[in-house]
């Protein structure tokens, strides 16, 4: 019975070994160029550089804008996104977005709260 133990031990060592040097392989085999590297966080920002800050992608990992232009669009009544004109291109400065990020959470769970005191 002690042999049948001793078998099964050395055999999962062996697996254990071969697993350890197949991914010491994967990992030295995979390129630098492979390797996403995060872009530096900047005080001004693009349309397309906010939408990868804050994760708005699409299935393909594309930024996707439409979400940032039409904040920008509100009325000023409606608390719009913050941003300057540069030219043609609008920017965004990513404290002021921050914070209007943080206060547009807070608008919508005091909506949801208002909402759900209202059904009840």
């Amino acid at each position: 019975m002690l042999d049948r133990y001793s078998d099964l031990k050395q055999k999962l060592s062996q697996l254990f070994d071969r697993t350890t040097l197949d991914a010491i392989a994967l990992v030295i085999a995979e390129s630098p160029r492979d390797l996403v590297e995060a872009e530096p966080l900047l005080d001004w920002m693009t349309a397309s550089q906010l939408a990868r800050y804050w994760q708005l992608v699409n299935a393909e990992g594309e930024p996707s804008t439409a979400a940032i232009m039409k904040w920008t669009k509100r009325a000023e009544t409606d608390h719009p996104l913050p941003h300057a004109c540069m030219g043609d291109l609008l920017r965004f400065h990513r404290e002021d977005v921050d914070e209007w990020a943080r206060e547009e959470a807070n608008r919508r769970r005091s909506q949801k709260e208002s909402r759900r005191l209202k059904i009840a």
